[in-house]
């Protein structure tokens, strides 16, 4: 059974596919204008890796609940902290204290 609680942020995964395609459509337009000169040719491949920068990035952000799952799990050390407290021998001799 798959988790879907897990599953990649679609906000991120949106801005993902747009910067994808926005920084693709941009070299592209680089490659096409440059003409042998060597001017736009640096940009496009400038572009390019700005592009691959920000995808790396937007992904690890989207994927970050399979990378990580231990920090998305509602109060997961919650209950454990409560139990260490309980039985913690500083808090039993306060306990011990008060009703004495």
């Amino acid at each position: 059974m798959p988790v879907f609680t897990l599953k990649p942020h679609p906000g991120v995964s949106l801005l993902f596919i747009l910067v994808v395609i926005g920084g693709l459509l941009t070299a592209m337009s680089f490659f096409s204008m440059e003409e042998g000169t060597g001017e736009y040719r640096q940009r496009g491949i400038l572009t390019l890796i700005l592009t691959a920068i920000l995808g790396i990035c937007l992904t690890i952000v989207a994927t970050s609940k399979m990378w990580f799952p231990h920090l998305w799990k509602k109060n997961s050390t919650h209950s454990r902290h409560k139990k260490h407290t309980q039985y913690h021998p500083t808090v039993k001799e306060h306990e011990f204290r008060k009703h004495h």
